[in-house]
């Protein structure tokens, strides 16, 4: 585990984090001031079920993953968070004890912000109070109508609509490995990991087609208009539902 200061890559991924974007950058300095990243070497535990929510995270590079243990004792793994990504926030400020289990993967870099440093910025800054809890209502309307969405549509439609915001949103050439691997995509849009493989081979006829590890877009506007059949369409850089 590896300690270090935050410098200006680490700032300018902070502010593209979705509860910091609408944060002046010298009050994103502030709320940050003497806060340091972490690597994470080796697998580790960040958090368990039942422990005080003592701050929230924000991923810079690598992979956290977010699980619960089932009756039985097994691991059930719930989501795989990104880099970019912000977590354990509602936690921290609701509920006060974390629901979930957190789990950073081997060369993970992540922030961690203290519940009483947050508490103290914003208390004596109400201009980034008021940006932050914009920001975080926000987003906690964003995954509550994610959620909502992936519940009505089937496997091959979740699949399909997330290879087509990969791919008009230049993080994926439509060709060739995909930029994360098949787990995290999976775990993201709520399919079994181990039936990811078997959906896309079901898309030919919606111009996707999967060649052992790789996977193309044989025509990405075929895959358009799979997803506008199902009302969903990409714009303003992300996927929306059509009227």
């Amino acid at each position: 585990m590896k300690h270090f200061t935050l410098g200006n890559d680490e700032f300018q991924a902070l502010s593209r984090v979705a509860i910091f974007s609408q944060l002046p950058k010298e009050l994103l300095e502030d709320l940050f001031e003497n806060v340091s990243a972490i690597i994470y070497e080796e697998c580790t535990d960040l958090f368990m079920a039942g422990d005080p929510a003592d701050g929230f995270y924000v991923l810079l590079e690598g992979e956290v993953h977010l699980s619960v243990l089932t009756a039985e004792g097994a691991e059930s793994l719930l989501r795989i968070v990104e880099p970019g990504e912000s977590f354990a926030e509602a936690a921290m400020l609701g509920l006060g004890v974390f629901p979930i289990n957190g789990t950073a993967m081997p060369s993970s870099m992540i922030i961690k912000l203290s519940k009483p440093i947050f508490e103290k910025k914003i208390s004596s800054n109400p201009e980034a109070s008021l940006h932050l809890l914009s920001a975080l209502i926000q987003r906690q309307q964003f995954l509550v109508s994610e959620i909502k969405v992936l519940k009505s549509l089937s496997p091959c439609q979740r699949v399909a609509s997330k290879l087509l915001a990969l791919y008009e949103s230049h993080d994926w050439k439509g060709f060739g490995n995909l930029p994360r691997c098949k787990q995290t995509i999976a775990s993201n849009i709520g399919i079994d990991p181990a039936s990811f493989s078997r959906v896309l081979r079901r898309l030919e006829d919606a111009g996707i087609v999967c060649e052992g590890q790789e996977v193309v877009i044989t025509d990405p506007e075929k895959l358009r208009r799979y997803c506008a059949g199902f009302g969903y369409v990409f714009a303003e850089n992300k996927l929306l539902m059509s009227a």
